[in-house]
């Protein structure tokens, strides 16, 4: 469960409504997030494409086999990616960012989280609109498949969670931990299916589809956004199952050390 911080009868009356109030953190965020920026909210869709435009020339000249429509190959696991590293990255510092609302507004300190991933989560559905953009130039036609991609979505967003409540709590007493985390995170983006077709590396090592469930995330979401074919459902059941041991060891650190990160603030 959430702790309630705040002062009675504060100012504004921010509690009122749970999920407003969410939204409307989750709005600021996006908007403070490009305010001090030429281009606004326009890198949301450049800097995507930007990435795509340089991995698909230095990619498509190293490999010698190409894979079909490999440029959507790459953007099909790169805003899965993106929105991994986004979340977890932004969500580690929540707590510090967020102080402020910690110390003086009422609220459930749980919607800090949600409104985390919401901000990102709202760049992954304009990565997904840009991805359907760019698969016009490519004739690609949309399958209907992608109905199940928003499954995908919920599994990435439950493991999210689970990981920012362990990496904000620890990050209160372990300054260096947002370090490590983007160390990690170059090394998990070399091991997932982004760049390659999954019988590359899944072949000679097949535990890495169990051990990073994130791969299995990226391959269901391409075989519905490009493949056209249904997902792989024992991967998909895997995928819950270890995002929901993720989500309750975070609820658990959560609860037990909160209190004192809270302190320590």
């Amino acid at each position: 469960m959430g702790v309630t911080f705040g002062k009675k009868g504060g100012g504004r009356n921010f509690n009122n409504n749970k999920y407003e109030r969410i939204w409307i953190l989750s709005k600021t965020d996006f908007k403070l997030r490009y305010a001090d920026t030429l281009l606004g909210f326009f890198w949301t869709v450049v800097t995507p494409l930007v990435r795509l435009l340089i991995y698909y020339f230095v990619f498509s000249t190293i490999f010698t086999k190409k894979l079909p429509n490999y440029g959507l190959h790459i953007f099909s696991g790169l805003i899965v990616w993106m929105f991994f590293m986004e979340a977890t990255k932004k969500g580690i510092t929540v707590l510090k960012t967020k102080r402020y609302l910690i110390e003086n507004v009422k609220l459930n300190s749980l919607d800090l989280y949600t409104s985390s991933i919401l901000t990102s989560l709202l760049i992954f559905g304009i990565n997904i609109l840009v991805y359907l953009i760019v698969s016009l130039f490519f004739s690609t036609a949309v399958n209907w498949t992608i109905i199940f991609v928003p499954i995908q979505v919920l599994i990435v967003c439950i493991l999210v969670f689970g990981l920012i409540l362990i990496l904000s709590t620890i990050n209160i007493f372990f300054r260096d931990i947002g370090k490590l985390w983007e160390m990690f995170l170059l090394g998990l983006f070399w091991i997932n299916p982004i760049f390659y077709a999954k019988t590359i590396i899944f072949e000679q090592f097949p535990a890495l589809m169990y051990l990073n469930p994130l791969a299995g995330i990226i391959i269901n979401t391409r075989n519905g956004l490009l493949m056209g074919e249904m997902p792989d459902w024992n991967i998909a059941a895997y995928d819950l199952a270890y995002a929901l041991v993720v989500l309750g060891i975070g609820l658990i650190v959560y609860n037990k050390y909160f209190y004192k990160a809270a302190e320590k603030l």
